[in-house]
């Protein structure tokens, strides 16, 4: 059923490259305002190709995803750039660009006049983005010059730049030590809590999606398996039939903790 208060619908989505054997298979998803949704799944299930399908890069074959309760094939690219944000699994820099440069290209979509370019405004947003997220020291700074963990804040701000609805990250942890995880998967719930921004994020690592997700979604084979809540989804049956491993799940200070077992049964 869908509510008033989803800002992405998702129904009866199918999709494949080659038109052969579908990718995504009858995906049915509901995200609401202030959601830390979390797409978990073996690789090669379909994951990054669902982010590409909201984003509008992908045209589903069946099915629909709808933007405020309208479909995004309506809406033209700028309308877009300006809803959603995104943060990619990769990116790399060869230009020796400032990082302010980088920052501005997320107003790109804001741009009232491209001929008088950027106004006022957008200086002031680029300025209150960096600062809640600490980059305010790096803005002059040669972004290759950046660590991964400071490149991705960046990454993560020029996403933000637009001020999108609904904040999209495809695998934002992978490249990163735990305490840079833990920084990114916090700021995320930090948007989700106080602007109410709804993140979608791609993530391998269970326990990071235990701690800051709200709303699992397991994708094997193209389907989704199971929905829910981590405490409710995470569970040795249902982590064996997604993953194939045998684990153990216990409860620390209310979060529910996957242990893997090093042999299978």
């Amino acid at each position: 059923m869908v509510s008033s208060m989803d800002l992405l619908q998702i129904k009866g989505l199918c999709f494949d490259y080659h038109q052969t054997q579908n990718i995504l298979k009858n995906i049915n998803l509901n995200a609401k305002k202030g959601e830390f949704i979390g797409i978990l799944g073996p690789n090669g299930c379909g994951k990054s190709t669902l982010i590409k399908q909201i984003l509008g890069i992908l045209k589903p074959f069946s099915g629909y995803v709808k933007l405020f309760n309208k479909d995004i094939s309506h809406y033209n690219h700028k309308d877009l750039a300006n809803m959603l944000g995104f943060l990619p699994q990769k990116s790399s820099l060869s230009m020796p660009l400032l990082v302010e440069d980088i920052l501005y290209m997320g107003r790109y979509s804001s741009l009232e006049n491209p001929i008088k370019g950027y106004s006022i405004t957008d200086t002031q947003e680029i300025d209150k983005i960096a600062s809640s997220l600490n980059i305010q020291h790096l803005k002059k700074r040669i972004a290759l010059s950046l660590s991964g963990g400071e490149f991705q804040r960046v990454l993560l701000a020029r996403a933000l730049a637009s001020n999108p609805k609904i904040l999209l990250l495809d695998e934002p942890t992978s490249a990163l030590d735990l305490n840079y995880a833990l920084e990114t998967m916090r700021l995320c719930e930090k948007l989700c809590k106080t602007i109410h921004i709804t993140t979608i994020a791609v993530l391998h690592d269970i326990n990071l999606a235990g701690l800051f997700c709200t709303k699992i979604f397991f994708i094997k084979g193209g389907k989704i398996l199971y929905a829910g809540s981590p405490k409710d989804l995470f569970q040795p049956n249902i982590l064996l039939d997604v993953y194939g491993f045998d684990c153990d799940v216990i409860d620390h200070n209310g979060y529910p903790f996957i242990i893997v077992k090093k042999e299978k049964k």
